[in-house]
């Protein structure tokens, strides 16, 4: 018995990692049944639980408190804690509930989701996704990266495997976005020194050529991600670094001009010459010319994105006003019960009058 009288599994963290399940495990004031391993990332792995006082299925993030690791689970409660604070429930935001640690091990504790979709599109055996679908998904990210932006955070590893699907059966391709071990306050960008943010198919040409970055690194990704689900295959599928330039090159070509931004400085020490090495007293090359590169950033941003004619449908709309057959193209029949925020945010682009289950305003059965 713990000193408090409550239930503790101190082993928890080592089997969890063994793959060992149905323990148990007393949290501050919840207890959970752990029923099933859900997956495993770079940091941690993932396991179903079950809150004995209240019956609700959860999601339990395991993570290792060591070594460089263990900064990575400081950054990751510090963020979640950023957006618990700034009320994130109609963001398409995993919800988190708590964290606790114990020995080496920290548990990060949210809601449960039901599939990511990158897993959703293996079991369709990457079949292409229809347009309509990738539409519905894509506002759903944007709103919630219109929220991160609120709150000056890049999520910084925006990918298939990132963007879950609730519960697709009741809310087909309702969307929410987890994982934040690699997001970044945006006041703190310049002291990010980990080159390998953003996982490589998703990751900026800011990030590739070691420059300055700002939350539209989200937007590259994100725009990666619909190519993704559109072609059943990635878009830029780069074995390294180079490989992954030359993709992007090859579709969009050179930079346009000369980049005057210097690339961000990663060494400790700056060498002119290989006979320099037995000399460390080296001054460090002057900051990135931030601003020069901020002119260049042909990036959208979240806010304006979901105002953009393939989110808001606008020319669409122009053409062929409310028709029933354009009601059925935008796909809402099922987004009021399913979608209420984001089905308030399209019908006030398509200046719709407030929406009715059952059809279009004013439509007919003839």
């Amino acid at each position: 018995q713990h000193p408090s009288g409550k239930l503790r599994q101190c082993e928890l963290g080592e089997r969890a990692v063994m793959g060992i399940e149905n323990w148990l495990q007393m949290v501050g004031a919840e207890c959970y049944d752990i029923m099933a391993m859900v997956g495993k990332g770079t940091f941690g792995q993932v396991i179903q639980g079950q809150c004995r006082s209240t019956g609700d299925m959860v999601a339990i993030k395991i993570l290792k408190n060591c070594d460089h690791n263990g900064q990575i689970v400081k950054n990751e409660l510090r963020l979640l804690q950023v957006l618990r604070e700034g009320d994130t429930k109609d963001s398409h935001i995993v919800h988190f509930l708590e964290a606790f640690s114990h020995s080496v091990w920290t548990y990060l504790v949210f809601e449960l989701l039901q599939q990511n979709l990158f897993d959703f599109q293996k079991q369709n055996n990457f079949s292409p996704l229809p347009v309509r679908h990738i539409r519905t998904i894509t506002a759903q990210v944007l709103v919630a990266l219109v929220k991160l932006k609120e709150l000056s955070i890049i999520h910084a590893d925006l990918k298939p495997e990132n963007i879950m699907l609730v519960d697709h059966a009741r809310y087909p391709f309702r969307i929410k976005l987890v994982d934040f071990g690699s997001a970044i306050l945006l006041p703190e960008v310049c002291h990010v020194q980990e080159p390998y943010i953003q996982t490589r198919f998703y990751r900026a040409p800011e990030i590739l050529l070691g420059l300055p970055f700002c939350e539209k690194v989200d937007i590259w990704s994100l725009g990666c991600v619909m190519a993704e689900l559109h072609l059943g295959w990635p878009l830029y599928p780069g074995n390294d670094e180079y490989d992954q330039v030359c993709y992007i090159c090859s579709t969009l070509g050179l930079p346009r001009g000369k980049v005057r931004a210097k690339p961000m400085e990663r060494r400790e020490h700056i060498f002119s010459s290989l006979d320099q090495l037995a000399v460390v007293n080296v001054c460090p090359m002057p900051d990135p010319d931030q601003e020069e590169l901020a002119k260049r950033c042909d990036l959208i941003t979240p806010s304006a994105a979901l105002h953009h004619p393939f989110i808001s449908m606008q020319e669409v709309k122009a053409s062929f006003e409310a028709t029933r057959g354009v009601w059925y193209c935008q796909d809402l029949r099922g987004v009021p019960a399913s979608h209420p925020g984001l089905a308030q945010h399209l019908a006030k682009a398509w200046h719709f009058p407030p929406l009715q289950h059952g059809g279009p305003p004013g439509s007919t059965t003839t």
